[in-house]
């Protein structure tokens, strides 16, 4: 447990009094007017994850130390990862312990960071699409994989997703196919989750004003193809990502811009902190909305919380090149996004650790992350953050957008999200962080997938810990205790086979100790209690099913009358030392 309380004393310096929502309504998909969404990369692959695509990919060459310079500069925190989430590398923490690494290939991983889009109440994410990978189709097949992924968390977890190309330029027949590709085959605007504007479904294409070979003729005939295709089935309405004073092109190009429904000027790097952002938003973005409103345009700022890509340009570029400030550069560009009366965020990027603009959960400090190479650690500007404080900023963003709390010059401290949930590598635990709920008094905890409900916990307590469970995966749910509604999932979380068992040789007190057969069918067999032992069998919710104190060296343990399933044996000495043995009972 000791690497998980330095986790809950760091998040505990920013826990405040103010409460927060445990159960966060489903988006409305019908418009993105008002909706403050990330974009999301989803491109993160390894040799061992099973995905279409068997290769490191965009983490860098992580498998041979020194060979080449990583691609990243954020490392990711995966402490709430399960064992079949994480994939080793060639790196190591400061502790020794092999760094591992996620795959967006993994279907698991993905859900999980749909979750973390609902817990902290933002509405969704733009999946990118690098049509001009077009051609490699292992690559488009991985794509597929993870979209499916994304609208799968998306409906499980009440958010809203759209596509978004990327690498436009000469690829105009690629993204017809490419689009219907996805509405024939992977069914993406007919899931309910699916970002809809202006009565069709939404998609983006990044790029045109930023490279000179992605041409007007281009996009006129992408408008052509998305606003009036004979099949209405492939119709859509278009979200530009657009380059530095786009509004200054010339006639052919704004008569192009006024027929689309969004226009959002990328913004990432193309300012620092005050006097330069000042800058921006006086020449750039206020006169771009101002055509915008003119031209009934929704228009749509990107907000990032900073920026480094020193590895990714192999030390050839400053460290942490535009400082993140704690959160306050971020603030800073929310705070003159709204009060210049934007209507809708996009926030850049939920997962992108190549250019550090990530917002999901990465390393706190230099011990969370590989001692080997620079790292851009979360308190390399002297603020002691934790690993999520970057989704509450966004969180904290989404709720000011939309009129929940009132938008202030300074981020303050934002809120936790709705609960993080640890699994203990050492003890066979769970443990529960979270704020104090609004208009909750009881939490309500189920490990089997909201069918029972043993578990219960002041909604102030701030921590709740479950102890002594087996090895597996439980689909945790969390509900008000006195809720008619349904009950909020809070994913997967699993205990590791490393913990399940204490290790007999380890302590002596447990050495001639055996416990057989295993899996057993009607008696459990112990022998070589040698003292007095408190002997008990609970089952995987935590529930005592049976109680003995052994006088002897051997017991027998009835357990014929118990349906098939997982047991949890625990034997302790009169020292409070404690034997975990888990039991599969098959018949």
């Amino acid at each position: 447990m000791k690497k998980f309380y330095l986790f809950l004393a760091t998040i505990f310096i920013f826990q405040i009094s103010s409460a927060q929502k445990l159960v966060v309504e489903p988006v409305d998909n019908s418009t993105f007017k008002g909706k403050a969404m990330f974009g999301y990369q989803g491109w993160f692959a390894h040799p061992d994850d099973n995905s279409p695509r068997p290769h490191y990919w965009h983490w860098g060459n992580m498998d041979v130390i020194g060979l080449d310079p990583l691609g990243v500069e954020m490392f990711p925190d995966l402490r709430e990862f399960c064992e079949d989430e994480k994939y080793p590398t060639a790196y190591t923490l400061p502790n020794g312990d092999v760094a591992e690494v996620f795959s967006s290939g993994n279907k698991q991983t993905v859900l999980r960071h749909m979750k973390w889009v609902r817990d902290y109440n933002t509405d969704g994410v733009f999946v990118q699409r690098f049509i001009s990978e077009y051609n490699d189709k292992v690559v488009m097949r991985f794509r597929d994989k993870t979209t499916e992924f994304v609208m799968e968390g998306c409906e499980m977890y009440g958010r809203v997703f759209a596509i978004m190309y990327d690498g436009i330029a000469n690829r105009v027949d690629d993204i017809k196919e490419d689009w219907m590709h996805l509405v024939d085959n992977v069914g993406v605007t007919s899931s309910s989750r699916y970002l809809n504007h202006n009565g069709l479904p939404l998609v983006s294409l990044w790029g045109y004003t930023v490279r000179d070979d992605a041409t007007v003729e281009q996009l006129e005939e992408l408008i052509e193809f998305f606003h009036n295709n004979p099949d209405p089935k492939y119709r859509a309405s278009i979200k530009l990502g657009v380059g530095n004073y786009w509004f200054q092109e010339n006639e052919r190009w704004l008569n192009a811009m006024a027929q689309v429904e969004v226009i959002s000027p990328w913004m990432v790097g193309r300012f620092g902190q005050q006097n330069e952002y000042n800058n921006y938003l006086n020449n750039e973005i206020i006169p771009g909305k101002t055509w915008c409103d003119a031209n009934d345009v929704l228009y749509v700022p990107v907000l990032f919380p900073g920026f480094s890509w020193h590895n990714l340009k192999d030390g050839r570029d400053p460290k942490n090149h535009i400082p993140r400030d704690g959160g306050n550069f971020f603030w800073l560009q929310l705070f003159g996004a709204l009060d210049n009366d934007m209507e809708t965020l996009y926030f850049a990027m939920f997962d992108e650790v190549d250019e550090s603009t990530a917002f999901f959960k990465t390393a706190e400090n230099e011990q969370q992350s590989p001692a080997q190479q620079f790292w851009l650690d979360l308190d390399i500007d002297g603020y002691d953050l934790p690993s999520d404080w970057y989704l509450r900023c966004a969180g904290k963003a989404a709720e000011t957008l939309r009129g929940e709390i009132p938008l202030s010059q300074t981020l303050g401290t934002p809120d936790e999200g709705i609960m993080t949930i640890l699994p203990g590598v050492d003890d066979c635990a769970m443990t529960f962080i979270f704020p104090n709920h609004e208009d909750v008094s009881v939490l309500e905890i189920s490990l089997d997938g909201g069918t029972t409900f043993p578990y219960s916990v002041d909604s102030d307590a701030g921590v709740f810990e479950i102890r002594d469970l087996a090895m597996g995966n439980y689909d945790v749910f969390v509900r008000d205790i006195n809720s008619t509604g349904n009950p909020v999932p809070m994913g997967q979380v699993c205990i590791s086979s490393e913990c399940n068992e204490t290790s007999v040789e380890n302590n002596p007190v447990f050495k001639n100790i055996q416990v057989y057969p295993n899996p057993v069918k009607s008696e459990i067999k112990i022998d070589g209690l040698d003292g007095v032992f408190e002997v008990e069998l609970f089952d995987v919710m935590g529930n005592k099913l049976k109680s003995f104190r052994s006088g002897g060296s051997n017991m027998v343990i009835e357990v014929y009358d118990l349906p098939v399933g997982l047991y949890i044996l625990s034997i302790e000495d009169h020292k409070s030392n404690r034997h975990i043995r888990k039991i599969n009972k098959i018949f």
